[in-house]
């Protein structure tokens, strides 16, 4: 363990979010700690406004293990909010600002928060408006932003938190356990029905020591995080990995093209966390791109496969490249190729389980597969899931009797060791990065009056890697049109799940356990596309 960081933090041996944060203010009080469009802060500013950002938690009656919501695009208010919720024992929770009332009321709903803090008005949304009636009697809304619809302002908020004293906050923050929840992500499984994964204090912290020690901190001096706050990638492959190595993150509030390359010339990121989406997105964009990948020294990428001619036409700009492999309930980043991989290699396979965990892949009896043996791929170690809020059900048929996490996909191991991931086990697939949940959009378009049935399969898209196709079936002496549903998906789901291809049927092909044959409509859409 040659890296400073590394060492210094092996010798602090932070156990929580908050030890992790102050061993690395600590060290370097000065230090650049993160920057959005409105402001940047040091380390130790950057401390100092978590601290009074967990007193107006305390001052609103937020205690140990209650939910902190929070609707917010990347940026300084996010970072300062998590490390300030999560330092006093509360857990942190992500609000996407994509969602429509359907996904912002069941999560709501499921994760009953105690506090809910909301940037508004956002990219021509009034979300003060729109989430305080799906809000319990008394749970105060935090404005971050123009206060409407009986929210608070931030400044009350901070300035409520002021009477809160040193005392009471060191109080709250010794009481805060290692296995203590930290965060909720909520992920679907196969019912397509939201489940919150747990991660605790000790399997983010574990993930950002292990991941943060084999990519070294002059890798992550710098990185530029525009991903959604309520994924794992954002908070937990970027943030978190970057805070462990003492760096900077630059913060930006959207998926702009334009807007992010203009930044990297500005600010020369070090450490890039990418999809192949993105990735294919950043080559095709308009100028010169040598710039922006001359100055990386770190590029992980994952989620789907990469094509080789976009690894071919990267890897001469120098960077190291990482293909990697995880979930949101592995906190992230479970697996890594070798430093010196080939590209084949990193095209085709996502390497090794990192330091400290354990990866197998397993028939569905329990059988350790063979080499080069499809099967599923489970996971065990300190970065894993200590389960789903409130769902006991669904937390024990997560895990194998000997405590490995069963992820639902599907590889083999090579010759040379390294995992190939082959296919899922869940009806889920990737789009852009997002994970897609085809029950969920069928559940969506099945609301509308005029269709009686739906399926959705996802088909291979050059950009997207995959995207929905959806078959709708109109009730008896009905007829809708594919611009019909989509206008009415638009006002239900975000954006991203709606299919990019409809096709209305007269009927749609049944087996015999009267289930719907998405086999055969998986090939029809292969054909019509």
């Amino acid at each position: 363990m040659n890296d400073p960081m590394a060492m210094h933090l092996a010798q602090a041996n932070p156990n929580t979010l908050h030890d992790l944060l102050e061993a690395v203010a600590r060290k370097n009080p000065a230090a650049r700690a993160a920057a959005d469009v409105n402001t940047e802060l040091t380390y130790g500013a950057m401390t100092e406004r978590v601290d009074a950002y967990a007193k107006g938690l305390l001052a609103a009656g937020v205690r140990h293990g209650d939910r902190v919501a929070m609707l917010v695009p990347p940026s300084i208010d996010f970072w300062i909010v998590y490390h300030a919720a999560t330092s006093i024992g509360a857990i942190w929770l992500g609000v996407n600002p994509r969602y429509q009332s359907r996904d912002f009321e069941y999560l709501l709903k499921d994760s009953d928060p105690a506090v809910l803090i909301a940037i508004s008005p956002f990219d021509g949304r009034d979300y003060c408006a729109e989430l305080k009636p799906l809000l319990n009697a008394g749970v105060p809304l935090v404005c971050h932003g123009d206060p409407t619809a009986g929210a608070m302002s931030q400044a009350a908020f901070l300035a409520r938190g002021a009477e809160v004293s040193d005392t009471r906050l060191a109080a709250a923050r010794a009481a805060v356990k290692p296995e203590d929840t930290a965060l909720i992500v909520y992920t679907s499984g196969t019912t397509g029905k939201p489940k919150g994964a747990m991660l605790s204090h000790h399997a983010i912290v574990s993930l950002a020591m292990l991941n943060a020690s084999w990519a070294g901190s002059e890798a992550l001096a710098r990185a530029l995080c525009a991903a959604p706050t309520n994924h794992v990638g954002c908070i937990n492959n970027c943030c978190m990995i970057v805070l462990a190595g003492g760096g900077t993150i630059i913060f930006h509030p959207r998926v702009d093209m334009a807007a992010l390359g203009f930044l990297s010339l500005r600010e020369r990121p070090t450490y890039l966390v990418a999809s192949p989406t993105s990735l294919s997105m950043s080559l095709s964009g308009v100028g010169d791109v040598s710039e922006y990948f001359t100055c990386l020294r770190l590029i992980v990428f994952g989620g789907a496969t990469t094509p080789l001619s976009t690894l071919e036409q990267i890897a001469p700009f120098g960077p190291r490249l990482v293909s990697v492999y995880g979930s949101t309930e592995t906190c992230g980043i479970a697996t890594t190729t070798d430093e010196t991989a080939e590209l084949e290699v990193l095209a085709v396979t996502v390497g090794k389980a990192v330091r400290g965990l354990e990866l197998r892949v397993a028939t569905p009896d329990g059988a350790i597969c063979a080499q080069g043996e499809a099967g599923e791929i489970q996971v065990k170690g300190p970065t894993v899931t200590s389960g789903y809020f409130r769902n006991a059900q669904a937390t024990a048929e997560a895990f194998t009797a000997d405590g490995f996490f069963r992820t639902g996909d599907l590889g083999l191991v090579r010759k040379d060791g390294n995992l190939v991931i082959v296919g899922r086990l869940k009806e889920m697939f990737k789009s852009g990065g997002y994970n897609i949940y085809p029950v969920e959009i069928e559940q969506a378009i099945c609301e509308h009056p005029a269709v009686a049935q739906a399926a959705v399969v996802p088909i291979s898209h050059p950009l997207y890697q995959e995207v929905g196709f959806a078959f709708v079936q109109p009730r008896p002496g009905a007829s809708v049109t594919p611009d019909e549903i989509r206008d009415f998906l638009h006002k239900r789901i975000a954006n991203y799940k709606i299919p990019k291809h409809f096709s209305i049927e007269a009927e749609l092909p049944i087996l015999a356990t009267l289930k719907v044959d998405k086999l055969t409509l998986k090939a029809r859409a292969a054909s019509m596309s």
